[in-house]
């Protein structure tokens, strides 16, 4: 198993972005143990409801095939999926989440 994510957090420390507003994301690679990449900014996909408008978004997380967001809408959770993106919400310690991840093998069948 190998997988890149992205967990949308604004200090590093917890999950608690919502996936349309996000502005920070904690991009690790898991495998049989985790690894931080880097912090990557984006510009929000957008400020509120709307449809669409993650182009920008999707391009900086290009390369993730999972993302963890503490919300995310259904329309975004949409456009998402028919990326080839999988969304999970979750919200906490980002050290506590990738380590659930790790143990659940979460990301096993991707």
């Amino acid at each position: 198993m190998s997988a890149r994510i992205g967990l949308a957090s604004i200090d590093g420390s917890y999950v608690d972005q919502h996936f349309g507003s996000a502005r920070y994301w904690q991009i690790y690679d898991i495998g049989n143990e985790a690894s931080f990449v880097e912090t990557r900014k984006t510009r929000p996909g957008c400020n509120g409801h709307c449809e669409g408008g993650f182009d920008a978004m999707l391009e900086v997380l290009e390369d993730c095939d999972a993302l963890f967001v503490s919300k995310i809408g259904d329309g975004a959770a949409l456009a998402m999926l028919q990326k080839g993106k999988r969304v999970f919400e979750a919200a906490g310690p980002v050290e506590e989440i990738v380590e659930q991840i790790l143990a659940q093998g979460l990301l096993a069948s991707l």
